[in-house]
């Protein structure tokens, strides 16, 4: 009989806000920057314990001495303003990624148009280009957001149900989600054959997959680390020649990066705000928020405390920002 892991693992008693301080202490974590009391008031109201300790990760902890496994240099205000500063980054990245999907949209009608489609045949080649399970999936969340049930968009619904059952490429564009909309940039790739439009396709992937992690709320810098999150795949060719073209070759350290997912995708959404994003306003408006978020970032003590680690991901990233948004 298969034993089920989690029917067996140790279950966690929930914590008191006292609770959780001693055990920060209890693991090398200490109070000297941000009191006890404080740091109380902070898990109190204005963040929890999971999403504040989750920065933990990216120290190092004690191997032998009197406190084998503990916490090396890390003061409860160094996981407050790591968190302050990922809230920050997050913002700024899902503008970004909401734009980039935006813009996103309106090239690939401009592309539709300069190979002559017809706006509604395209739309149907595509869902019979797909199997028989997401063709469903996408039509089924169609009719229930246009339809009259409690399911009814607010905000789309007439529109959907008004061409309902016979989208054209401008109307299919705005109702569906971002991730149709990037497998319809693949769809188009190998009906026109553009191998570029096919490495565009793997950066609006990545795009998606970061929106998804900010539209959510989602940690970003606990997962800076080496340890953490690691690629299954390359970057992007137009990414990568980008990066060695504006002065970041490939180098050992690049590599290493640009294996950790969420650097990755950081990677293909400040790429796709430069090259997808035509207005200079909107990238002006772009790169002055990665510019506040750099400004308030190095303006904390957090990383000048913080190990050669932590602060090299944070190089990285303000590396990408002066490539592809820099201010103007």
């Amino acid at each position: 009989m298969a034993i089920d892991n989690a029917s067996v693992r140790m279950k966690k008693p929930m914590l008191t806000v006292g609770e959780q301080i001693e055990h920060l202490k209890s693991r090398g974590v200490t109070f000297e920057l941000c009191s006890e009391e404080a740091a109380a008031s902070y898990l109190e109201h204005a963040n929890n314990y999971l999403r504040a300790a989750a920065y933990r990760k990216l120290y190092s902890r004690q191997v032998d001495g009197p406190n084998p496994g503990a916490y090396i240099n890390l003061d409860f205000e160094d996981l407050v303003e790591l968190s302050s500063i990922d809230r920050r980054l997050r913002e700024a990245l899902l503008a970004a990624t909401i734009d980039v999907e935006h813009f996103a949209k309106v090239e690939l009608l401009r592309r539709c148009g300069n190979h002559s489609e017809d706006g509604y045949l395209i739309v149907t080649d595509y869902l019979e280009s797909v199997s028989p399970y997401q063709r469903a999936r996408i039509e089924g969340a169609l009719n229930a957001r246009g339809g009259d049930g409690r399911a009814h968009d607010e905000y789309s619904g007439d529109l959907i149900s008004h061409y309902h059952g016979s989208y054209p490429i401008w109307v299919f564009l705005e109702v569906v989600e971002f991730g149709v909309l990037v497998d319809m940039w693949r769809y188009c790739s190998g009906r026109w054959d553009d191998q570029a439009m096919r490495d565009e396709h793997y950066v609006l992937k990545s795009v998606k997959a970061l929106r998804n992690a900010c539209a959510h709320n989602s940690l970003i810098v606990n997962g800076f680390t080496r340890a953490v999150g690691n690629a299954d795949y390359q970057v992007s060719r137009c990414v990568s020649v980008s990066l060695t073209q504006n002065g970041m070759p490939k180098t050992k350290p690049r590599r290493a990066k640009l294996k950790n997912l969420r650097i990755a995708q950081i990677a293909a959404t400040l790429y796709s705000v430069s090259e997808f994003c035509q207005l200079d306003t909107t990238r002006e408006r772009h790169a002055m928020r990665m510019a506040a978020v750099r400004s308030y970032a190095e303006s904390r003590g957090v990383l000048s405390r913080a190990n050669g680690g932590i602060t090299s991901f944070f190089d990285f990233v303000w590396k990408m920002v002066d490539i592809w948004l820099p201010r103007g």
